[in-house]
């Protein structure tokens, strides 16, 4: 990708949604380059790969589920935030 070409996380996305009001915990940070972005997706999605054929071959398996759960939550704020960059960059608003 060429420096004219670069970018960038917006910031919009959520994840870990707590309490009564269903409030998210975390946000993705804007300003990230989608590359950088997508990289540390794919590393969390790995884990979730990991988790869930350990869960899988396990019999107490509920720690890793609730894990691969958090872990593929956090991946998909990130693709969802990566898309709405690139959304914005094409002209499209986020």
């Amino acid at each position: 990708m060429s420096p004219s070409m670069l970018i960038n996380t917006v910031g919009g996305a959520t994840f870990a949604k707590c309490n009564a009001q269903n409030q998210p915990l975390f946000r993705i940070n804007a300003g990230i380059s989608c590359e950088e972005a997508l990289e540390q997706a794919s590393l969390l999605m790995d884990c979730v790969n990991k988790l869930t054929f350990l869960s899988g071959i396990e019999n107490d398996n509920a720690p890793m589920v609730w894990a691969s759960h958090y872990l593929s939550e956090m991946a998909k704020a990130i693709i969802d935030d990566v898309t709405s960059g690139l959304q914005l960059a094409q002209g499209g608003g986020a």
